[in-house]
């Protein structure tokens, strides 16, 4: 049966290199007080006992961390996934380590706060349910916050959000020529602010009767919303969701219900996550850059830092209509449907 091995402390390696752990302790702070001979006799010992820092002891010196703490709500959208992996790279080329801290939903979302515990060096909230009054808290305990998802004003916190009307207006503008007159609009059923712009902004370019659907998240859960709603509403003819991977469930509850698309239904998404470009899906869709998003974030984050008391930023990105197959143009997914039929015939 194996056994743990001992970690190693900065007494192990003060006793190997010959010194005191308190020279061991300023070498690895950075200080200037230690001469390179003693610093890379430190350095060698370390390396040879293959010792690590101790991070968090660091912090209690400096009063930094060099932590980031990224509150999010559950990562089961591909493109939270994307924001996540960007931003942690961001974070990384400045000297920093990303620490991803889990929402409950909820107004005030009172497990976020343990992102405190790990005395943080700033908060992003990427959450777009959370409230003000659950950013306002972090900014009481005098830490740098970033909103994404959701605008908010109030001292201390900055935001970056899409411009969510924009796109899903462009949406709406595109199903209002190609003629649709009954849409569905489908949703989350939790609180969030993304969801409510984007419904507004398709309502008001399609100036036509648009039915909201609310669901939890899955695109299982869309394909059984939309086969639902197409069965008591049988003249819709276009779908639009507030993310992609909704748009996914409302495409396979096209091919669930024999309807052409996009020639007896239009389905559109948002994000543009990478499977929307797929030969099935080959969804139309708003996108929106991950990159771009998590730049922004950590570049107003670095300045914050620097100068916590510069004035607050409300930061719009664009969001931009990709036209794909499941809208009228020519369509790999009307493609299938046919051939399906032709297979069927035969």
């Amino acid at each position: 049966m194996g056994r743990y091995m001992k970690r190693v402390t900065i007494k192990d390696v003060a006793a190997t290199a010959g010194v005191s752990p308190a020279t061991v302790s300023r070498v690895f702070s950075n200080e200037s007080n230690v001469s390179p001979a003693i610093a890379a006799k430190v350095r060698a010992a370390a390396e040879k006992l293959e010792y690590r820092p101790n991070a968090m002891a660091r912090s209690l010196i400096h009063a930094r961390s060099d932590l980031i703490a990224l509150v999010v709500g559950h990562l089961n959208n591909p493109f939270d996934a994307q924001l996540v992996e960007h931003l942690s790279k961001k974070l990384d080329a400045q000297g920093k380590r990303l620490l991803v801290v889990p929402a409950d939903y909820g107004e005030n979302a009172p497990a976020a706060l343990v992102a405190l515990d790990y005395q943080v060096d700033g908060i992003i909230l990427a959450a777009g349910h959370l409230s003000k009054h659950a950013s306002e808290k972090f900014v009481q305990l005098g830490v740098p916050v970033i909103l994404y998802g959701r605008e908010v004003h109030t001292q201390g916190v900055d935001c970056v959000i899409a411009d969510n009307m924009s796109g899903a207006g462009q949406v709406g503008a595109l199903f209002q020529r190609h003629g649709v007159k009954e849409a569905i609009f489908l949703r989350h059923t939790r609180d969030t602010f993304s969801d409510d712009e984007r419904g507004r902004g398709f309502a008001e370019a399609l100036g036509s009767e648009v039915t909201c659907h609310e669901i939890k998240s899955t695109a299982d859960e869309a394909r059984n919303a939309i086969v639902s709603a197409l069965t008591k509403y049988p003249d819709v003819n276009g779908v639009f969701c507030a993310n992609d991977l909704l748009a996914f469930g409302a495409v396979e509850a096209a091919v669930q219900c024999g309807k052409r698309v996009p020639e007896d239904l239009m389905i559109a998404g948002f994000d543009d996550i990478q499977m929307s470009a797929s030969p099935f899906y080959d969804l139309t869709t708003v996108r929106q850059s991950a990159k771009e998003i998590a730049t922004w974030i950590v570049e107003r984050l670095i300045q914050r830092l620097d100068s916590p008391d510069l004035a607050v930023t409300i930061k719009r990105l664009p969001a931009n209509l990709i036209s794909r197959g499941t809208t009228p143009l020519t369509s790999a997914f009307g493609g299938l449907l046919k051939q399906a039929e032709r297979d069927e015939n035969d």
